[in-house]
């Protein structure tokens, strides 16, 4: 007897076999991948490194001088070193110095002598009671060459009546002229003053005083000097 010959389907395997076996299959054809692009690039050479490329522009392209690359470190190569310019063999010109000559200048008029100079005062010829006298000085160089005339204590005013010494500048510097003037020939120098009709004394005092009615003499001089007189009447 023929035994009976039947045909079984084959057991499905597990899950986990058909997982690996495909696993298997991609890591396979990562390999082959990375082996074809090996052999790409050992056939296509090496890399290549870029030519720098230097443009001519303007006056450099025409006199065929290649201009420098805008940038030295794109091209790679070493920084032109700095250059000094030469200094000129011959030294620059420096101002020199100029000196003038001291202009002469004309030394300053001798003092006038007293002996040249004529004294005047001019004045009121009447003051009432409670009034001011003014008075003008005018002392004039009668001389033909210029001097240095100087308004100090030698210059004097007094107000007399015949013996009575009634108010003086001797009493008082502040009461007097003062300043030095340059008096050329027939020149003059001015001082004016004031009396209020009261008497004075020593140290710059005032003694308020009712003054007779009467002539009254207003003396001017200077040390050396010929003296001027002014006559007045003073009234009540």
């Amino acid at each position: 007897m023929v035994p009976d010959r039947r045909r079984y389907a084959p057991r499905r395997l597990p899950e986990r076999v058909y997982w690996f076996r495909r696993a298997i299959v991609l890591v396979g054809l990562a390999l082959v991948i990375a082996l074809m692009m090996w052999l790409v690039s050992l056939i296509g050479g090496g890399p290549k490194t870029a030519t720098p490329s230097t443009t001519k522009t303007g006056a450099h392209a025409d006199s065929g001088t290649p201009s420098a690359p805008d940038s030295l470190e794109a091209t790679g190569l070493p920084a032109p070193a700095e250059t000094t310019p030469a200094s000129s063999a011959t030294p620059a010109a420096t101002d020199q110095p100029t000196t003038s000559s001291p202009q002469a200048t004309a030394p300053p008029p001798a003092e006038c002598d007293p002996s040249v100079l004529s004294l005047s005062i001019t004045g009121p010829g009447q003051v009432k009671a409670g009034a001011t006298a003014a008075f003008t000085v005018t002392v004039t160089n009668s001389s033909d060459s210029g001097c240095s005339f100087t308004f100090d204590t030698r210059v004097a005013l007094k107000i007399v009546s015949g013996t009575d010494e009634i108010w003086s500048t001797a009493d008082c510097a502040q009461w007097g002229p003062s300043g030095t003037q340059a008096l050329g020939p027939g020149a003059a120098a001015t001082w004016q003053t004031t009396w209020d009709r009261h008497r004075s004394q020593a140290t710059c005092k005032v003694v308020p005083t009712a003054l007779k009615a009467g002539t009254y003499v207003a003396d001017v001089m200077y040390a050396g000097a010929s003296t001027a007189q002014l006559v007045m009447l003073l009234t009540a």
